[in-house]
């Protein structure tokens, strides 16, 4: 029987012992919503009612109005627990997905499900995109942080989003919302229409929703703090920046840098003043285009029988949009072509040793003739569940799945070009009539002028150009069958309850690039081999809450609950133990202690086990850059050692950018990672202050075996060692990572590729305060109205990264930092405070966030920005219901326009951290309902 969520989330909250900020009333101001049992996220036991209040953090249907945002995404990444992952601010990487990352552990790590049940992934990393759930179908969502697969398998680690879904609507809703930001850009439009009814004198329901958004982008271009690419200046401030990849081209011969004119003409390349602005031509709003369809019904046959279905279809198109292809390489140069001024061809002529007319160069040249490059993703996916459960004998119950879900998306790239053809039509000749054509003439070969910007036409540009293609799929099935009983036996404090099943999950993914992707032909979007690959795993589990004493002096509640589940992996994971074991303690009844112990995991997916190599550019520097790598004996050794010539140490040698070519893989070998977490906390309502609540929380938790790359920086640092230690070799043998170009002695090629490299240690405390005051007066006719207060956050203690296990003096310490090693900004201090003022049909909300000032985590370089400010938004709302079928909100977020810090060379993308810092500005929104 269905209850009131508040009291699922106290249940779970006491039988497991987290708890987390609330988003929505507590338990006493909705009591009344009688039940026999409760169900839980969390737990699979149906436990009696508990009519304590114990917030945990919910986000309501309400709280999705009130926002004004339309995708899950941005309402889930507000919650102090998480750290904003990758959202619709996510150009560059991104795919136009949003996830969720509890803790800051990764989006891997955190388990989404809908209704207690996985959901839909998006690609072969097995992670759910919150675009894909049915936001106006959404009753509320549950989040319950820390160790869970005990109870639901791998994924679990830092815990659960649950996306409880509409149960039992009977009638008709529209729901119609419109949000834009001050600018007049951004729009983002939604309408979507739930209908249900039931049948058979109420013991079936039926119910239908489609939903359609449309999300318009915006480019960085359109804000003044995101139009330029800024980099340092050395002397603690922001230049313009960019990239060493130009339209005029950029040459490296002998240890110097060039840089073309439009006549052919060559002069010297400055980093400073002629790094190319790739800013403009990037999407700091990714355009999106979505349509959802979900059906739900059950039947209740009789006691013993109530059979279930669920399906969802969800097409979701995005677009992200890139600079012009940056092509970067050593290639041979017609030392005499016509393209070329005198002064330039006896340049290239001087260095042709073996006097075959062609010279070998370094070239970064920025193809703007070709245009930009945009990746077109459209995703489908379906998803498909039957069950049934009912009574067995007694208080013995059963419920029992299958479900099917699978998704396939299809990228559409434009803006790429062929390398072989790049480099086909640089080797150039002059035919019988003194024309300069192609060596190679095959497939219509077309003589490419790359020496000045603009001089590439239109048929040499048609000739290089590559639209490509690639096909991801990722499948998963699922069948589980749990027998539950809720009143197993009594010891006098209330009935134990108990839960054992099994499961069995099968996964198998793939990615089928077309054959100049696959081939490494292509520059542009980063190329990479195909995967398909898969594995089951076979799982046994059990659940057991016993109510050791109550109602006695000191004892009003003592209750233990414990966990444990086997998993048989058909991969080199093998055979895996996860538990949990927890106890809640109650000397009286105002005050509830609770702890509990767990070990959870997270097997490789499909993508971790076998992802072909590919391409990607991350965030790093090259030490031989520095001016110590003139100065200092160690580095300067190391330096020369890894092929540097003398006069190049000191200098831009990868021509002033701050990304690093890096190729990163899947492992087959992988094993699983494994975490331990404990917590402790206190739930305090006091009897002398009604619709006062308070929790305060402490959490530990500790990864071994972390899969995930060592990190190119990290990769650098072992090799060359840091200033720290005065620039001594960690681990030499990680140089052999690091291939360097033969002409601009640039790194190139980093092997970056995925182990069971290092681990992560985080600690915390989540607290929150609740207090709702009631008034005599109220508006449009009501005599009463309520003021509420919430505080809540999270205060980071810890968060430890060590990446490569066997150097731990690599470590960082990301706590309060942010930047090339710790990525998102990791406040130590999170809060979501609200204020909300109701009366009769009027709701008007107040919020506030705030995160604290974070330091940058490279202890080896100074930046121009080492610290970001304390951040604060306010959002404001009001929702007006002035009848039981029609209501409308309207509401501004970020009040006072807000601007995001910006930064430079320790950026993420935008000159700033876009998923965490609102780059948008002051924007307004507006919703309607209409139920009938």
């Amino acid at each position: 029987m269905r209850t009131s969520f508040q009291r699922r989330l106290l249940a779970s909250t006491l039988l497991f012992g987290l708890t987390t900020p609330a988003m929505a009333q507590t338990a006493d101001e909705d009591a009344g919503s009688g039940a026999d049992t409760i169900v839980v996220t969390g737990s699979r036991i149906a436990r009696p009612d508990l009519q304590q209040a114990s917030p945990i953090a919910i986000v309501s249907a309400q709280e999705l109005k009130l926002s004004g945002k339309v995708n899950v995404e941005a309402i889930i990444n507000d919650l102090p627990q998480l750290v904003p992952s990758t959202t619709g601010a996510s150009n560059n990487p991104g795919g136009g997905v949003s996830t969720a990352d509890l803790r800051g552990l990764g989006a891997n790590r955190t388990l989404v499900l809908v209704n207690g049940r996985r959901y839909i992934s998006y690609d072969s990393s097995q992670i759910v995109d919150l675009n894909t759930v049915p936001a106006g179908l959404i009753d509320h969502v549950e989040v319950v942080s820390g160790g869970r697969s005990a109870v639901y398998g791998s994924d679990a680690i830092a815990g659960v989003i649950n996306f409880v879904m509409k149960q039992d609507f009977s009638g008709v809703e529209a729901n119609a919302s419109y949000r834009i930001n001050q600018e007049g850009d951004g729009g983002t439009f939604n309408s979507n229409l739930l209908i249900g009814g039931n049948f058979a004198d109420g013991r079936g329901n039926a119910t239908f929703y489609i939903d359609y958004t449309k999300r318009d982008g915006v480019l960085q271009s359109a804000r003044s703090y995101t139009r330029q690419a800024y980099t340092d200046d050395g002397e603690g401030g922001l230049a313009a920046g960019g990239s060493g990849s130009i339209p005029g081209t950029r040459m490296a011969l002998s240890g110097s840098q060039y840089k073309f004119g439009q006549d052919g003409s060559i002069s010297a390349y400055s980093a400073a003043s002629d790094a190319y602005n790739y800013a403009p031509y990037n999407y700091l709003q990714v355009p999106q285009k979505r349509i959802l369809l979900s059906a739900q019904t059950h039947y209740e046959v009789d006691d013993h029988l109530t059979v279930y279905a669920e399906g969802q279809f969800i097409n979701n198109g995005v677009k992200n949009q890139l600079a012009p292809t940056p092509y970067t390489g050593s290639v041979s140069l017609d030392v005499d072509s016509s393209f070329l001024s005198a002064d330039s061809q006896a340049l290239l002529g001087a260095a042709d040793t073996d006097g075959d007319g062609y010279t070998t160069a370094a070239i970064y040249r920025r193809l703007s003739e070709v245009g930009p490059r945009i990746s077109s993703v459209d995703n489908t996916a379906y998803r498909a569940l039957i069950g049934a459960r009912g009574q067995i004998a007694g208080d013995w119950n059963y419920d029992g799945y299958y479900s099917y879900a699978r998704t396939k998306q299809v990228e559409k790239q434009t803006g790429n070009v062929s390398d072989s053809r790049v480099r086909q039509a640089l080797l150039t000749t002059y035919d019988a009539d003194g024309n300069l054509v192609c060596s190679d003439t095959s497939n219509g070969c077309v003589p490419l002028n790359i020496f000045g910007a603009g001089n590439i036409s239109d048929e040499a540009a048609a000739f290089i150009s590559i639209p490509v293609q690639n096909v991801s799929t990722i499948t998963e099935q699922v069948a589980n069958v749990a027998i539950t009983n809720g009143n197993l036996f009594d010891l006098g404090a209330g009935p134990a309850g108990i839960a054992i099943g099994a499961e069995y999950r099968s996964e198998h993914g793939s990615y089928d690039p077309d054959y100049a992707l696959s081939s490494g032909d292509v520059v542009g979007f980063n190329a990479g081999e195909g995967l398909s690959g898969g594995y089951n795993v076979k799982e046994l589990f059990a659940e057991i809450g016993v109510p050791l004493l109550a109602d006695l002096p000191f004892v009003h509640k003592l209750e233990a609950n414990g966990a444990y589940r086997y998993s048989h992996y058909s991969t080199a994971a093998k055979n895996v133990g996860t538990y949990s074991v927890g106890l809640i303690y109650a000397p009286v009844r105002d005050v509830t202690f609770r702890g509990q112990i767990s070990r959870a995991v997270r097997a490789p997916t499909v993508a971790d086990l076998y992802s072909g190599q590919s391409q990607n550019f991350p965030t790093a520097s090259d030490p031989c850059e520095l001016s110590a790598a003139v100065t200092n004996a160690n580095l300067n050794a190391s330096c020369l050692a890894s092929g540097v010539a003398a006069s190049a140490l000191g200098t831009a040698i990868n021509g002033g950018s701050s990304q690093i070519e890096s190729i990163t893989g899947g492992n087959p070998d992988l094993r699983e990672e494994t975490s331990n977490t404990w917590t402790a906390g206190v739930v305090l309502q006091p009897g002398f202050l009604p619709r006062f609540t308070a929790t305060v929380d402490y959490y530990h938790i500790s990864i071994d075996n972390y899969i995930s790359t060592p990190g190119t920086a990290n990769i650098i640092a072992a090799c060359y060692g840091t200033a720290a230690n005065g620039w001594t070799p960690y681990d030499s043998s990680y140089c052999s990572l690091l291939p360097r170009n033969a002409n601009s002695y640039a790194i190139e090629g980093a092997e970056n590729l995925l182990s069971n490299t290092g681990g992560l240690k985080t600690e915390g405390v989540d607290f929150e305060v609740n207090y709702s005051v009631p008034l005599n007066f109220g508006v449009f006719g009501a005599k009463t109205g309520k003021l509420a207060f919430r505080v809540a956050g999270t205060r980071l203690i810890r968060f430890d990264l060590n990446p490569v296990a066997a150097i731990p003096d690599l470590n960082q310490s990301c706590a309060g930092k942010f930047g090339v090693y710790c990525g998102d900004p990791y406040s130590k201090l999170r809060l979501n405070n609200r204020i909300t003022w109701t009366s009769g049909p009027i709701t008007l909300g107040l919020t506030h966030r705030y995160l604290s000032g974070v330091k940058d985590d490279d202890d080896t370089t100074t930046y121009s920005v080492e610290k970001i400010k304390a951040y604060n938004l306010f959002d404001l709302a009001l929702q007006v219901q002035p009848t039981e079928h029609f209501g409308w909100s309207i509401g501004m977020n970020n009040v006072f326009d807000k601007k995001p810090p910006i930064m430079g060379d320790n950026q993420e993308q935008s000159n700033t951290y876009p998923s965490t810092y609102d780059v948008y500005g002051r924007a307004f929104f507006v919703n309607a309902s209409v139920k009938f």
